[in-house]
């Protein structure tokens, strides 16, 4: 989350960051970046006056216009997505929707199992704020396509932008914040809680097929003699149907 912010704050916008770890708010307010991340710091000199670290959820969204979820959503034994820190957060933000008492938008970013937008996510905000979700606040389920090492060039130039809306009013935000912080003017998806979910798992799941393919012919060339894995792929990915983007040999995914 805290490359993202800096991202933010770079285009002039005022962030407030969460996070429980007092040493990792501490190192965020002396200027230091809590992560090492390309780009990172060069948008920290320019704009580090914008950006503060607290530790009190509720306390951000008295402050703000924007919720924006970024939490650990970790795998069960089932190999389903956890959602209970994404409800950890949703109390500290309804109790402060509560008590703001005007309007509030809450972008989910973090991966979630199709159906959790909708169901319990949309219900504990409602629950704990004892508002109704696109009328006194709206919600958004929009995870970033990013890389480690290469978040900040990516979140600023995607190849889209995926919003999955409670309502038109809460997507129209959405899109135009994106908009304002995007530099490559990029195409925006916008759908159904459901269908952006489903997206976002498809997505993940089809870069995975493909460097597990890659490293499936690395395998099969290591076994072949003259079989070069490089050469074969940098054939394959001339194909505009296959594409070279993440298919190439290399150490085991998973």
């Amino acid at each position: 989350g805290y490359p993202l912010a800096t991202c933010y704050t770079a285009k002039g916008f005022q962030v407030t960051g969460v996070d429980l770890n007092p040493k990792t708010v501490e190192t965020i307010n002396r200027g230091l970046s809590p992560v090492e991340e390309p780009g990172v710091r060069d948008l920290l000199e320019n704009a580090d006056y914008l950006f503060e670290a607290i530790q009190d959820t509720k306390a951000a969204v008295l402050r703000s216009d924007v919720s924006v979820v970024i939490v650990p959503t970790p795998s069960r034994a089932d190999g389903t997505f956890s959602t209970e820190f994404v409800l950890e957060a949703c109390d500290s933000i309804g109790a402060g929707i509560a008590e703001k008492g005007s309007y509030h938008l809450v972008v989910v970013a973090s991966t979630v199992m199709p159906g959790s937008t909708q169901g319990e996510i949309r219900s504990r905000l409602e629950s704990v704020s004892g508002q109704t979700c696109g009328i006194n606040f709206g919600l958004c389920y929009a995870p970033s396509f990013v890389a480690l090492g290469s978040v900040v060039r990516d979140f600023l130039n995607p190849d889209y932008v995926l919003i999955g809306e409670s309502d038109v009013k809460s997507g129209d935000l959405l899109e135009d914040l994106y908009k304002r912080v995007c530099q490559n003017d990029p195409p925006v998806a916008r759908m159904n809680f459901v269908n952006a979910e489903l997206t976002k798992l498809a997505t993940n799941t089809f870069v995975s097929t493909k460097i597990t393919f890659g490293n499936m012919l690395a395998q099969f060339c290591e076994s072949l003699p003259g079989a070069n894995v490089d050469i074969v792929t940098s054939a394959l990915g001339q194909d505009s149907r296959i594409g070279s983007r993440y298919l190439k040999g290399g150490l085991g995914y998973g």
